[in-house]
């Protein structure tokens, strides 16, 4: 990418940020008042619930079902659920997930209306799946940015969690993106388990050798997408009391760490919070059903993927559900939330708004602006361009 490129993709970035100034304030104001905002800042886009592979820490393939497609979106139900957003909520960001959503023949066309509505669009993948025509593909359609799973720098104990030969799969798929569609920002997400929390910095520094531009640390839970997976199948998964001073001098190490990387990653706020998820959990004010909403695969409207909703916009467009008084009453279950939550999506954002970690987090909110937006810095530009 030429220097003017650079320069023109960071004024869009400037640009993106001043546009949502005012949304994101109107959000916030009315989380603390306990009233509907009248935006949408994201949408997560859950598109399906059937994935490639079965991975030990995974719920959604224990659903009924998965591999049934005649309940999902159509197509142009998905046009429909973004055109509301774009257009009557000023919606600025979607992230996509599943599942895998690779899965989806017509993908690249929802992606390509999202782009066109004004929306920077993000997905979320195994890698399995992602071989040049798709790279092609997703590059073509305008996609701002994709994020793989990788689990250890250690192959054995990636496939351990995620099976056999989907650690060559999912490095290949992101040497691909960046061969294929070097414009598109590359993110790697990394499940903190017992097995391999002693990995983290080494997978920092695996993460700038191979030219990527973010990595996300979460710890794993039994919340969420996995709500449905018996605990005990979690158990060698889960942290201990005896491993949690141990866990705590390798999130130090990574913290020290990630002062040091250029690439985007999770804020100082959320690793200081993630022993204590396992021990006392924090609470913190939630801004799920605020600043976003999930939508499932049968077009199921819920502030998070942990809540259930009556809500779909099989029924009614998005933007009526959004201000709806009705819907207005999960936000308030929201405030009564006692789920032990330590998200990257909820609890990252939610943490980074709260007043008293909203200056320390601005260099980190700007990384990420710039990574969901399809930008990227001068530095981590150059830092990529030698890699090779």
């Amino acid at each position: 990418m030429s220097e003017t490129d650079t320069h023109t993709r960071s004024r869009a970035a400037l640009s993106l940020m001043a546009a949502n100034v005012w949304r994101v304030s109107n959000v916030m104001v009315n989380r603390y008042l306990g009233r509907p905002p009248r935006y949408l800042p994201v949408i997560l886009l859950f598109v399906t619930d059937r994935c490639n592979l079965r991975c030990r820490m995974c719920g959604v393939c224990e659903r009924e079902g998965t591999q049934d497609t005649s309940g999902e979106l159509t197509t142009d139900q998905y046009k429909a659920v973004i055109t509301s957003a774009a257009t009557r909520l000023g919606t600025s960001l979607a992230s996509i997930s599943g599942g895998e959503p690779l899965l989806r023949a017509d993908i690249f066309e929802i992606i390509r209306f999202a782009v066109d509505a004004g929306i920077s669009t993000h997905i979320c993948t195994n890698g399995l799946l992602l071989n040049r025509e798709r790279a092609e593909r997703l590059r073509d359609a305008g996609i701002a940015a994709v994020s793989v799973s990788v689990d250890s720098p250690d192959a054995s104990i990636h496939e351990y969690l995620r099976g056999s030969g989907t650690f060559q799969g999912a490095v290949d798929a992101i040497q691909l993106l960046r061969d294929t569609a070097p414009d598109i920002q590359v993110g790697i997400n990394y499940l903190i388990t017992r097995l391999n929390y002693r990995n983290m910095t080494d997978m920092v520094a695996y993460a700038e050798r191979l030219g990527v531009q973010q990595i996300k640390f979460a710890p794993v839970h039994a919340n969420l997408l996995h709500r449905l997976k018996a605990k005990s199948e979690l158990d060698e998964l889960y942290f201990a009391p005896e491993d949690l001073a141990d866990l705590q001098r390798e999130i130090d190490r990574l913290k020290e760490r990630c002062r040091t990387t250029w690439l985007s990653t999770t804020s100082a706020t959320f690793h200081d919070g993630i022993v204590s998820f396992y021990a006392q959990p924090r609470k913190f004010k939630c801004y799920a059903g605020y600043m976003v909403c999930a939508i499932g695969p049968a077009g199921q409207v819920a502030p998070c993927c942990d809540m259930d909703s009556p809500f779909s916009v099989q029924d009614r467009p998005l933007d009526v559900i959004w201000r709806d008084p009705a819907f207005h009453e999960l936000r308030r279950r929201v405030d009564r939330c006692d789920v032990p939550c330590w998200d990257t999506t909820n609890t990252e954002l939610s943490l980074r708004l709260q007043p008293r970690t909203l200056l320390r987090n601005l260099a980190a909110n700007w990384r990420d602006l710039r990574f969901y937006s399809g930008t990227r810095g001068r530095r981590a530009n150059k830092r990529e361009n030698t890699h090779e």
